[in-house]
């Protein structure tokens, strides 16, 4: 590897202090930009703010662990009863401590998907260190995977909303990670193992088997990571995964709550998904349609893949270089592997939505940034940047990163533009209608999940038909009732919604009826 040691140049070295400070600036300013677009902002898509109603509602003493409660009326048929059977729990209820300590404000849940994405960085700079040796000259571009993780698509929207995604990723990363700390130490394998095993069955807790991907990694590291292979450790390291985690599904399952709550949404969500009997969306129809989630992971590929174009022919007819940096092939072909087997399972059923590849997002970066990481260090070689030149470039990155602090202060609080006009309308509702009350709602804005999202989770209020004769009932444009509620002794409310028309019974209610 060439050297520049004549006055006023930097030697070029790949782990130099400049080179990583600079990237880490860099990847700061823009990561944060990224995430503060929404983060900071008021305003979420249903999934999240459910979600939040959940944990708020547990930590007032609203639902259980194994109870979880959003509220008695929901937007899907799939829940007919109080218990939100959707989804395991474990994410309410970590959620919910964040309520208990820092209150019921809209910035709670933001604080949380905040700290989720914190550690998932972490932990993909100690997968980074732990898979790139020491002694290699890409050691220290930790920051790399986590600059094309913020280059995804889907970074933007799913890291601020509070999906169980996020969080369950988490998990399988730090599944992953003491994976590999322990069969790289194999005298602390066993307390390893125990970690790994724990965080695999909370990631299970959080979006069920999905999460399960995970148990592939020993066999991936096995075969795609180390050459030779390695089997033996493979088959020990797939067996105490496999055998911890049966080991605490049977003794949860011995709990006459939790076996209750884990076949009710066995049936009720992952059975039918694989029978295509949940949510079918056209475009995951057919043999290509099932196709859907891998055309969402390289769309999300698409600007890594990009640079890594660029730098190639820059290297090939610019600087006119070979890559002097050996590849970090074995890192490539496992993450590589590990996404595909995080995705492709998801073809068994029509039920796609382009979050599901958020799991899979931590994977593909760090395999592209492995990919990638001998280009980007050969031009950087090419270039022969001056201490002059990097003393500049440094203080740009700074200057990006206040900048950001600053955008995130002049953002933060103002309603998201795709949210304003529902946010305003909630809260003069909510100023109106007392919380614990029942809204009336007519039926086309019942199948409305925003309403039913952001009334329960800013105002603890239920949406009810027309006939348990609720004190307020709320029409919009596509239904306006107007005679039946005239009849049923509704009045209109002078109130200025954009975007309903919020009316109230003036006969008196019976006290035998629930509002």
């Amino acid at each position: 590897m060439r050297s520049i040691s004549s006055p006023g140049f930097l030697p070029v070295l790949p782990a130099t202090v400049a080179y990583r400070r600079i990237g880490w600036l860099f990847t700061i300013a823009w990561g944060a930009f990224i995430i503060f677009r929404r983060l900071l902002r008021e305003g979420m898509w249903s999934d999240g703010l459910i979600y939040a109603s959940i944990a708020r509602n547990m930590a007032i003493g609203k639902g259980s662990f194994w109870s979880p409660v959003f509220a008695h009326s929901f937007y899907l048929p799939y829940n007919q009863t109080e218990v939100f059977y959707e989804h395991p729990p474990l994410q309410f209820y970590l959620q919910s401590w964040f309520f208990r300590f820092l209150g019921d404000s809209y910035a709670t849940e933001r604080i949380y998907c905040f700290v989720v994405i914190l550690l998932i960085i972490t932990l993909m700079v100690q997968l980074w260190w732990r898979m790139v040796p020491a002694d290699h000259p890409l050691h220290r571009f930790e920051w790399l995977p986590v600059l094309i993780l913020f280059t995804c698509r889907l970074t933007e929207w799913t890291y601020a909303q509070n999906y169980l995604d996020a969080t369950m990723s988490l998990f399988c990363l730090l599944t992953v990670n003491y994976t590999i700390a322990g069969w790289q130490t194999p005298k602390r394998s066993l307390l390893k193992a125990s970690g790994a095993v724990l965080a695999l069955f909370a990631a299970f807790l959080t979006k069920g088997p999905v999460a399960l991907h995970v148990l592939a990694v020993p066999g991936l590291l096995g075969l795609a990571y180390y050459w030779p292979v390695k089997i033996g450790p493979a088959f020990r390291w797939t067996f105490l995964l496999v055998g911890g985690f049966g080991l605490l599904l049977t003794l949860v399952l011995l709990y006459d709550p939790a076996r209750l709550f884990l076949q009710s949404y066995f049936n009720q969500q992952v059975l039918a998904a694989l029978s295509n009997k949940r949510e079918v969306i056209p475009t995951t129809a057919g043999f290509f349609g099932r196709a859907f989630i891998l055309k969402i992971v390289v769309i999300n590929s698409a600007p890594a893949l990009v640079l890594m174009g660029i730098l190639w022919v820059l290297n090939r007819f610019g600087f006119k270089t070979k890559a002097s940096v050996s590849p970090l092939s074995g890192m490539i072909r496992f993450y590589a592997a590990l996404c595909l087997t995080s995705t492709l399972p998801i073809m068994a059923t029509t039920k796609q939505f382009d979050y599901y590849v958020v799991p899979a997002l931590p994977y593909l970066s760090l395999g592209l940034a492995a990919w990638i990481g001998p280009q980007l260090l050969t031009a950087i070689q090419a270039m022969k940047l001056s201490l002059r030149r990097l003393r500049v470039i440094r203080t740009v990155g700074g200057l990006a990163c206040v900048t950001t602090v600053l955008y995130g202060i002049a953002i933060a609080g103002t309603p998201y533009h795709s949210y304003r006009a529902i946010l305003s309308d909630v809260t003069k509702i909510g100023s109106i209608v007392s919380p614990g009350l029942q809204l009336g709602v007519c039926p086309e804005i019942m199948a409305d999940p925003l309403l039913h999202g952001y009334m329960q989770r800013y105002h603890q209020l239920e949406l009810t038909t027309l006939n348990t004769k609720p004190v307020f009932f709320l029409t919009n444009e596509r239904c306006e009732p107007s005679r039946q509620l005239a009849q049923s002794g509704y009045q209109p409310m002078a109130v200025p919604l954009k975007r309903y028309s919020l009316y109230r019974r003036s006969t008196p209610v019976s006290p035998t009826k629930r509002q």
